[in-house]
């Protein structure tokens, strides 16, 4: 019998859930009042992102840092959007929520690729940069022949994590359709826990890499307030992560009330939980991802961007897939 079989049947959800809740003030029941709150700061958000990434796109000078650090301050309203929109279609949450945790995953691949920008600015002297670096154990100590592979192996590992992720994500949404996620089991026939396990210790081992890439050449950083960026992103990574791995444990413990009902506990609050954070975390960017270092003379493209131009650069994922593709090339020695 597989783990994932639909022989065992899925526990039956409270009786609370899929019921409209009883009015907690005059008509405004408690999704309603999650709603509302959960809008309002999708609003705030939208406005402090659109604050942080104008700046940039006018001074879209360094195309290639710039445009991981527009993904990176974006992850916090693709986050908040699907969140509020969750609080307002209960019954479409659980398609939703696998959508912004893929987006999480390409954010963290962006947040590596802009740590290789700030070393490695020019991609043709690359592989000689870390081919010279000297090598490290894992205790500190020196070992001969540069670092080139430990470099390919952390580019494997973060990009891999993308492939992994993805294919997560739509197994997850598949077994939802088919009935064998079983989101309100916390038994290990279900594809639930499973696949919630795998989620959370892929990203970890995802951000560990991308950790000891930043402490390994922070020297070369100087400037880049690279810390504060890692510190920042990794806090938001960490606490959707453990909020979506211990509201998946609570669904199969909690029933709920006429007033706050199962619904309610399981996606209101949780969504309402990441639109709050959401806002706090855009204020955060602020300190860190700011525009002000592109002010001034630095550029790396000759050819000025316009706003429109500056957005559709931004916008184009081939620099994500192509590190994909040098992921599995690095195997054979094909790196690029």
């Amino acid at each position: 019998m597989g783990i994932f079989s639909g022989s065992n049947q899925c526990p039956a959800k409270p009786a609370s859930a899929g019921v409209k809740g009883v009015p907690v003030a005059g008509s405004l029941t408690f999704q309603h009042l999650v709603s509302i709150i959960s809008w309002a700061c999708v609003g705030i958000s939208v406005l402090l992102w659109l604050g942080l990434i104008i700046p940039h796109l006018r001074r879209y000078r360094v195309p290639n840092e710039q445009r991981q650090i527009l993904r990176i301050v974006s992850t916090p309203v693709v986050f908040t959007i699907i969140a509020a929109i969750s609080t307002h279609a209960y019954q479409a949450a659980e398609y939703l929520e696998p959508l912004a945790n893929w987006y999480e995953a390409l954010a963290l691949a962006s947040l590596f690729l802009l740590y290789v920008q700030y070393v490695t600015p020019d991609a043709t002297t690359r592989n000689a940069f870390f081919q010279g670096l000297e090598g490290r154990d894992k205790k500190g100590m020196a070992l001969p022949g540069g670092s080139l592979r430990w470099f390919w192996n952390t580019w494997r590992t973060v990009f891999i994590y993308v492939v992994v992720y993805t294919l997560l994500i739509v197994v997850q949404e598949v077994t939802m359709a088919t009935g064998i996620y079983c989101s309100t089991s916390s038994k290990i026939r279900h594809a639930h826990v499973w696949l919630q396990a795998l989620e959370l210790i892929t990203t970890i081992w995802a951000l560990l890499a991308v950790v000891r890439f930043q402490r390994r050449l922070k020297e070369h950083m100087q400037g880049k307030r690279a810390v504060l960026k890692l510190v920042v992103f990794k806090l938001f990574v960490i606490l959707t992560t453990l909020q979506h791995f211990v509201f998946g444990i609570i669904k199969s413990h909690v029933t709920g009330g006429a007033k706050v009902t199962y619904d309610d506990i399981t996606i209101g609050v949780p969504s309402l939980l990441i639109c709050i954070e959401a806002v706090i975390f855009m204020v955060a960017y602020y300190f860190t991802f700011n525009a002000r270092e592109y002010r001034g003379g630095k550029e790396e493209s000759a050819a000025a961007f316009s706003i429109g131009s500056a957005l559709l650069n931004a916008l184009n994922p081939i620099e994500l897939v192509q590190g994909i593709a040098r992921a599995f090339g690095s195997f054979g020695g094909r790196n690029a």
